[in-house]
């Protein structure tokens, strides 16, 4: 009798044992169902994260910025002020028709104090191929000045963009200590061009560890490879 009572009650525990493993299956598949529903989620969102990072950068696409203008010279018309420098700056021959601008303005950020860097200007051209020779001709010409200021013209793109190429800063460091031409392709890719061809990296580090243990530089001279990163550059313009 006292076996079977201790049977009997082995068997109550095990059927409970039974229902409680039954019952954490359960909530384990709900949460792996839930799981899984928010990696749909997330993924979704990292997709249209990035459709909306892409749609941003096309409507700057006829945008560029001016680094180094001293803050207020433009006055009360950015964009008259900006025509006139850039026929100035870069020549006449460099556009055929009048350039016309759309807007301008300074960063939306607060005026800078006495001391600090001047806001950069952003201005929207009206004609995309304009943008494209002012881009060319900077390059051409090299270090550019207004007013014995230096002057520098960058495409205008969104902020998460702005940090993905910033990645590649070590990069950069490699290729000029290299002396190796390279270029960043839109949206965020590094070419580099070897010897026997060229190299693309969409992963920072890659890049860097592919470049930190590179032999030895090319053969090509320092201004050889110059030169071929800006005819490298101008062809990806």
């Amino acid at each position: 009798a006292d076996l079977h009572t201790e049977v009997s009650s082995i068997n109550n525990k095990l059927d409970k044992f039974s229902q409680h493993l039954d019952a954490s299956e359960r909530r384990i598949g709900d949460v792996e169902d839930r799981v899984d529903h928010i990696e749909n989620i997330l993924s979704e969102v990292h997709r249209l994260r990035e459709k909306c990072d892409d749609l941003e950068n096309r409507v700057r696409c006829s945008n560029l910025r001016i680094v180094g203008l001293p803050e207020g010279i433009e006055g009360r018309d950015p964009i008259s002020f900006i025509e006139k420098l850039l026929v100035e700056v870069l020549g006449e021959e460099t556009f055929p028709g009048r350039v016309e601008i759309e807007r301008a303005h300074r960063a939306l950020r607060p005026h800078p104090k006495e001391g600090e860097r001047p806001r950069i200007i952003i201005f929207k051209l009206l004609r995309f191929p304009d943008k494209i020779r002012i881009l060319r001709r900077a390059r051409e010409l090299g270090q550019l000045t207004f007013k014995n200021q230096k002057i520098f013209f960058f495409p205008d793109v969104s902020a998460d963009l702005q940090a993905r190429r910033r990645e590649f800063t070590e990069a950069w460091r490699f290729c000029h200590s290299l002396h190796l031409p390279f270029s960043l392709l839109h949206p965020a890719k590094l070419r580099v061009t070897l010897r026997d061809s060229p190299r693309f990296f969409v992963n920072p580090e890659e890049a860097t560890e592919f470049l930190k243990w590179l032999p030895d530089p090319p053969p090509a001279s320092r201004e050889e490879g110059d030169s071929r990163g800006k005819a490298i550059a101008s062809r990806r313009q």
